[in-house]
């Protein structure tokens, strides 16, 4: 007999109105995008919201007049009454029609909110840059690389990570509660493993799929820009003919240094093991940059268990669905 659990929910809004019922919330949580983002619809009719620890009639009241672009928010799911937060951010934009839809965003809301920057940057320390653009944050970047020469001309420091992130260098940044974190997503820092049963704690749905080495073969090419000059020095490797993926590395490496990144690289791609995605419920509760260990009890001598790296988790939550994660694999760890 499967138990049957009780959805729970609460958001809150600007630390002091909470609901605890929604029609539906998604979130999409990256290590991939620069910012984590939630969209709630709330549902046409409010009797009641808890404001202050206090219960508030909205009896002849709009909602809109409670809620406002830059507000809080915060989305505690759970079953039965253990909350946890999943998402934590501000709102970005109030829809107009019934049922409202708050559009959110996490804490990259607020750099974009800062002042524009004019700065100009020879050669220091990556987390000197990250540091200037993000003041009052924690910075975690355990990379000692050079950035080279950088200009930043009036741009706020939101666009300036943007920036750096698609001017080719390799790094990611995205906020995990209120740091900031520096990570390459071929050389990631595993925050959590969770265990995953095929036959038990896996839902129906994604698109899971199991391939060999030789189904997932790609040509590499990896790129290392030279400091102080406009030149790059550049390493292929690999399949030629097939899917072709660029590889930008940190600045100032050799040729037989990008031979070792590329190569690496490859050996991530190129594995027998399960790639894609696949949903579970709300437990466990995985986050982008966390690893699922997978088991297939169909096959009883392992060799399509493994460890694999989680890149983007999407949290639905609807009445048909309950509580829906789909989990997001890049590439398998062991």
């Amino acid at each position: 007999m499967t138990p049957y659990f009780n959805i729970s929910l609460r958001i809150t809004i600007a630390d002091k109105y909470q609901f605890y019922v929604a029609e539906s919330i998604h979130i999409e949580n990256s290590t991939e995008k620069i910012s984590d983002t939630a969209k709630v619809t709330l549902p046409r009719e409010f009797k009641q919201v808890r404001q202050d620890d206090q219960n508030t009639s909205l009896a002849g009241e709009r909602l809109l007049d409670f809620i406002k672009v830059g507000d809080k928010i915060k989305i505690e799911l759970g079953y039965d009454g253990d909350l946890q937060s999943e998402f934590e951010g501000y709102i970005t934009k109030v829809g107009a029609e019934i049922p409202i839809e708050l559009e959110c965003e996490d804490e990259m809301y607020q750099l974009k909110k800062m002042k524009p920057v004019n700065k100009l940057f020879k050669n220091v320390a990556l987390k000197e840059v990250v540091q200037f653009l993000a003041p009052g944050y924690n910075v975690n970047c355990k990379y000692e690389v050079k950035t080279g020469k950088i200009a930043f001309d009036n741009v706020t420091p939101y666009n300036a990570l943007l920036d750096l992130k698609n001017k080719g260098y390799p790094f990611r940044f995205f906020f995990r509660d209120k740091t900031l974190m520096v990570h390459m997503n071929i050389d990631p820092d595993i925050q959590q493993q969770h265990q995953f049963n095929l036959n038990r704690n896996v839902r129906k749905g994604g698109d899971l799929k199991y391939e060999t080495k030789e189904d997932r073969k790609f040509w590499i090419k990896a790129v290392s820009k030279q400091v102080g000059t406009s030149k790059e020095v550049t390493y292929e490797f690999g399949d030629k003919g097939e899917s072709e993926r660029k590889l930008d590395c940190p600045s100032g490496l050799n040729k037989n240094e990008l031979k070792i990144w590329a190569e690496n690289y490859y050996k991530k791609l190129n594995y027998d093991g399960y790639g894609g995605g696949f949903d579970s419920w709300c437990y466990p509760r995985t986050k982008a940059g966390d690893s699922a260990n997978l088991t297939d009890p169909n096959y009883p001598n392992k060799h399509r268990d493994g460890v694999y790296y989680i890149n983007e988790v999407t949290i639905d939550v609807n009445q048909s669905e309950g509580i829906k994660r789909n989990n997001k694999l890049t590439f398998k760890i062991k």
